[in-house]
C-alpha cells in the first residue's frame, strides 16, 4: 500500500516538534562553503492512474512550504535539511552526489502558519542522483505532486458547482451561481449564501453524513466570507440518552478574496470518540446585522 500511515504519523510529528523554518543542518567534515538547492513552487497535478477525482476543481492547492530530506552518497542514514517556506534557496554543507532528495509538500493546517504540516494526502516527491557543488545552485524549479490514488484514500464528498458535474451536496441555503467565471475561484460556478441584515445567524450543512473509519479526515475548500464563518461537527457521544452533540471545529474570519484552507476534522472527531455518523455544518454570525455573503468553491472531504 502506497500510503504508509505509520510513516506519515512520524513525519507529521517530526515537522511539528523537531523541524522549524530554518537553515540547514551542519554536516561532518570541513565543508564551509555551501552548495544550494532552489525550489520555486509545488503544485498538484491530476494523475493518469486511479485518480481520486477527474474534476478540475479537485486539484486546486496552496502548498506554501516543503520539508526536504536527503540521502547523500557514503551516508547510511537520511538527513533532514529542514522545512522551508516557498520559494526557497536551501544552503547545504555537503558536496557531491545525493542518492536522492525527497520533498514533502507542506500546507497550513487550519490556515495557521504555526501548524504547517506535511499534508497526508499528497505524495512525496523523490529526485534521484542530484549532484551538489560548492557555491553552486541546483534549481529544481516548479515541482509537481499528486494526491494518493483512490485505493489509498476516500473522497467522502466533493462539490465544485460546475454545470457538467453539478449535484449539490449542500442544503438549499447554498445557491448555485452557475455562470459567473469572473467571480468563481475556478471554472464558472460557486456556491453562494446570502445573509440578510435582519438575521442574527444563518446555518447550512453538507448533506452527506460521514460514516467510515479513518486515521485522517480533512475538509478542503476555497472560500470568501464577509462575516465570521463557523464550521461545526454534529455527532453522537455514547450516553444513556444518545442525544446528538455539536462541537466547533474552526472559525474563519472575514476575507475579501478566494482563500484555500485545509481543515483537520480529526481533532474534533476525537471528541466524539470517533463515533459515526458525523455531519459538517456551517454557521454565519451576524451580531451587528450588517448582512453579507459567503462564497464556496472546490469543497471536498477526504479520508485515509
Amino acid at each position: 500500500m502506497i500510503l504508509n500511515k505509520n510513516n506519515i504519523k512520524v513525519t507529521l510529528l517530526a515537522i511539528i516538534i523537531a523541524v522549524t523554518f530554518s537553515a540547514c543542518k551542519k554536516f561532518k567534515g570541513d565543508v564551509t562553503v555551501p552548495s544550494y538547492i532552489h525550489i520555486e513552487s509545488i503544485s498538484v497535478e491530476p494523475q493518469d492512474h486511479s485518480a481520486p477525482s477527474h474534476e478540475e476543481g479537485f486539484y486546486t492547492s496552496k502548498i506554501d512550504a516543503c520539508q526536504v530530506i536527503a540521502l547523500f552518497e557514503g551516508e547510511q542514514a537520511e538527513t533532514t535539511l529542514g522545512a522551508f517556506q516557498l520559494p526557497c534557496t536551501i544552503p547545504v554543507l555537503h558536496y557531491g552526489k545525493a542518492k536522492y532528495i525527497r520533498i514533502l509538500p507542506v500546507v497550513k493546517q487550519n490556515g495557521s502558519t504555526s501548524t504547517r504540516i506535511y499534508y497526508p494526502f499528497f505524495q512525496r516527491i523523490t529526485l534521484n542522483d542530484i549532484t551538489l557543488a560548492p557555491d553552486s545552485t541546483v534549481d529544481l524549479g516548479n515541482l509537481k505532486t499528486n494526491y494518493y490514488t483512490r485505493e489509498d484514500m476516500t473522497v467522502v464528498c466533493e462539490d465544485y458547482f460546475e454545470p457538467t458535474t453539478f449535484s449539490s451536496h449542500f442544503d438549499s441555503t447554498v445557491v448555485w451561481v452557475n455562470d459567473d467565471p469572473e467571480n468563481a475561484c475556478t471554472g464558472t460556478g460557486y456556491g453562494l449564501v446570502t445573509i440578510p441584515d435582519t438575521a442574527n445567524t444563518i446555518e447550512f450543512a453538507i448533506n452527506d453524513k460521514i460514516d467510515l473509519k479513518a486515521s485522517y479526515l480533512y475538509l478542503e475548500m476555497d472560500y470568501i466570507t464577509d462575516l465570521e464563518l463557523y464550521i461545526n461537527m454534529l455527532g453522537h457521544i455514547v450516553t444513556s440518552t444518545g442525544t446528538s452533540t455539536v462541537k466547533s471545529v474552526i472559525c474563519l474570519h472575514p476575507n475579501n478574496k478566494w482563500n484555500k484552507i485545509y481543515i483537520n476534522l480529526g481533532r474534533t472527531w476525537s471528541q466524539f470518540n470517533y463515533n459515526t455518523p458525523i455531519q459538517i455544518y456551517f454557521q454565519v454570525a451576524n451580531p451587528k446585522k450588517v448582512g453579507g455573503h459567503v462564497k464556496l468553491d472546490n469543497v471536498k472531504i477526504l479520508a485515509a
